[in-house]
């Protein structure tokens, strides 16, 4: 753990925002997110990438993406998992198809807003309830972007890549 600049503890950056889209962007060519403040120093090093309102849309929209031949990656936040699972099981995994999915793991700790606490404590649960395979991006750093691209695009697999607040400079 270390500190913001207000001295609210943080998780240990494991990368800079930069470094984290441009590993996006040598394996994924489409980008749709929902934008949550972890993302807000990512999001301006990847040019083209698309807003959804919703989770679920981006879901829909990664699809669409994936069927014209697209490698697609979907940024969220873990407050959209519930909109997000229903879209993956009905098209991405109904079908056999691939993405990636990063989820801004939000509300473990004490000073974030809330409305995210919950979320924060259930997270991991659920997507493991889940049956979907889910790696932590603080244990599997950047170099572990390269094999889940493999296994989202040769493999046809769905998998979820959580961040902490704090792996990435916000």
């Amino acid at each position: 753990m270390r500190e913001d600049a207000q001295g609210r503890p943080l998780y240990d950056q494991v990368c800079s925002a930069m470094d984290f889209a441009a590993e996006l962007k040598s394996h994924f060519d489409f980008i749709t997110c929902v934008p949550d403040s972890i993302y807000k120093e990512v999001l301006p090093h990847l040019p083209g990438w698309e807003l959804a309102p919703r989770e679920n849309h981006a879901i829909a929209m990664a699809f669409g993406a994936r069927l014209a031949g697209k490698a697609p990656v979907v940024l969220m936040q873990n407050s959209g998992i519930g909109l997000a699972l229903d879209a993956l099981f009905g098209t991405f995994e109904l079908y056999g198809q691939g993405c990636l999915v990063v989820i801004s793991n939000r509300g473990q700790l004490p000073w974030e807003e809330i409305q995210h606490h919950h979320w924060g404590e259930v997270t991991e649960d659920i997507l493991v309830s889940c049956k979907i395979q889910v790696y932590k991006f603080h244990e599997i750093g950047l170099a572990g972007i390269d094999d889940i691209a493999r296994q989202v695009i040769n493999e046809n697999k769905v998998i979820m890549l959580t961040v902490q607040r704090g792996n990435l400079n916000e």
